[in-house]
C-alpha cells in the first residue's frame, strides 16, 4: 500500500514539473503575413479601424467589437502604423497589436503579436491558458488571412484612403 501512494506521489510530483518545464509563464501568439501593396496604401488603409468591418471575419459586430467563431477582438486604438486591440476568450483577455509596415519595394508586411502572462501557480490555469492561446492562435490567424487577401487587392487600399 505505501509501495502505491509513493507511486501516485511520484507521479503527480512528476507532472506538476513537467507542466511548469514544458509550458512557459509568457506565451507570445504572433503571425506574419505580406501584401504585395505599396506600404503607405496598405498602412493607411489598414489603420483606418471604421472599415475593418469590411474584410473582418466575424459571427456578429458591437461597435468595434467583433465576436469571433471563439472569443472576441475589441479595437481599442490606432496609430500611424498599428492597432491596439483585446482579445477575450473563455476567462483571459489578451493585448494583441496589429501593424501593417511597408517592407521596401511594392511590399507590406502585416502581423499581430499578444502576449499573455501564465505566471501561474496552479497547473491547471496553465494548461488552460496553454489551450487557449492555441485557440487564439487560430482565430487570429483567420483575421490575418482575411486582411492579407483584403489587403492584396489594390482597390480595396486606394478606397480605404481616399474615403
Amino acid at each position: 500500500m505505501k509501495y502505491i501512494k509513493f507511486s501516485l506521489i511520484a507521479i503527480f510530483t512528476f507532472f506538476v514539473i513537467l507542466v511548469y518545464l514544458i509550458i512557459p509563464n509568457k506565451i507570445v501568439v504572433s503571425n506574419t503575413s505580406f501584401v504585395h501593396q505599396p506600404g503607405n496604401l496598405v498602412s493607411n488603409a489598414f489603420t483606418s479601424i471604421q472599415y475593418w468591418d469590411k474584410w473582418m471575419p466575424r459571427k456578429s459586430i458591437e461597435d468595434h467589437t467583433f465576436i469571433l467563431e471563439q472569443g472576441k477582438l475589441e479595437v481599442h486604438e490606432s496609430f500611424l502604423s498599428a492597432v491596439k486591440c483585446l482579445y477575450t476568450i473563455n476567462a483571459i483577455s489578451v493585448p494583441i497589436t496589429y501593424s501593417a509596415i511597408d517592407a521596401g519595394g511594392d511590399s507590406t508586411m502585416i502581423r499581430y503579436e499578444g502576449n499573455l502572462n501564465n505566471k501561474f501557480v496552479s497547473p491547471m490555469i496553465r494548461i488552460n491558458n496553454y489551450l487557449d492561446s492555441k485557440k487564439m492562435k487560430v482565430q487570429l490567424d483567420i483575421t490575418l488571412e482575411a486582411a492579407k487577401n483584403f489587403y492584396s487587392k489594390k482597390e480595396n487600399s486606394k478606397v480605404e484612403t481616399a474615403q
